[in-house]
């Protein structure tokens, strides 16, 4: 065998390892970093990420409260692939997603009696600079701006459980929601006609801006609102007219026929 041949088949094997190692090993790793950073128990069943293409499937992801919570449960993911522009990671202040799919089985929503939410505490870990019990001293994070050029979500289930209240108030909301987005560059974009329908046809009425701390529980909330809003002024606008309309057949009744 030559040289040259034995130094490509030695190439060959060595890039064939690291590939398993990365495959084996990265889920690990990750899962790790992610429970050092935020406090919560995510484990991840799969885990690829193509360095190369950009490509990253995840199937399986769970998300568990902190023991300080009165329940476990945060989010169920059944998967998640994406299709990530790598070159924008790198030379550009905007990420770049081509595609992105996420199918999501249950998001559960608690708020503890002190007000805290986990979806809220969740957030705000990511604005740390630093694990959590490493030591090192936090730093606040500017998010980085990105586009998401076709964005698939699907939601099944929404829990929510308040214990701010003299009894807990606990909800489960079916809400089976499949939407297509086109460039995304801001979450209140995920506010459609329809997801915000399918949200206030189940009552979905709890104190949102405390559950879903930030700009989107803000939009979240207003927006809830005004829907709130408008249906109670077509209510009583209705209502009168109805009443105007009894009222003048009434007096339609009573008038003496000839």
């Amino acid at each position: 065998m030559r040289g040259s041949t034995k130094v490509c088949l030695a190439v060959g094997v060595l890039f064939a390892a690291a590939s398993l190692a990365w495959m084996v090993f990265l889920p690990r790793v990750v899962e790790h970093y992610l429970r050092a950073v935020t406090g919560f128990d995510i484990r991840v069943s799969v885990l690829k990420a193509d360095p190369f293409t950009g490509r990253v499937v995840v199937e399986g992801l769970t998300a568990k409260n902190p023991p300080s919570y009165p329940t476990d449960e945060f989010v169920e993911l059944r998967a998640l692939r994406a299709d990530v522009n790598i070159f924008s990671c790198f030379f550009s202040e905007r990420i770049v997603i081509n595609e992105l799919d996420v199918d999501t089985a249950k998001i559960a929503l608690v708020r503890q009696h002190d007000g805290k939410s986990n979806a809220g505490d969740f957030m705000a870990a990511f604005s740390r600079g630093a694990p959590a019990g490493t030591g090192a001293v936090p730093v606040s994070r500017k998010p980085r701006k990105y586009l998401i050029r076709k964005l698939h979500i699907r939601l099944e289930e929404l829990y929510v459980a308040d214990y701010t209240g003299m009894a807990t108030d606990k909800k489960v909301f079916k809400l089976n929601i499949d939407q297509t987005y086109n460039d995304v560059t801001d979450p209140r974009q995920l506010l459609v006609p329809s997801v915000v329908r399918t949200l206030y046809s189940f009552g979905f009425h709890h104190d949102i801006a405390k559950l879903l701390p930030g700009d989107f529980g803000q939009a979240l909330a207003d927006t809830m609102a005004g829907v709130a809003h408008v249906g109670t002024a077509l209510k009583n606008t209705l209502q009168k007219t109805g009443d105007s309309l009894k009222g003048a057949l009434d007096k339609l009744e009573q008038s003496p026929k000839p």
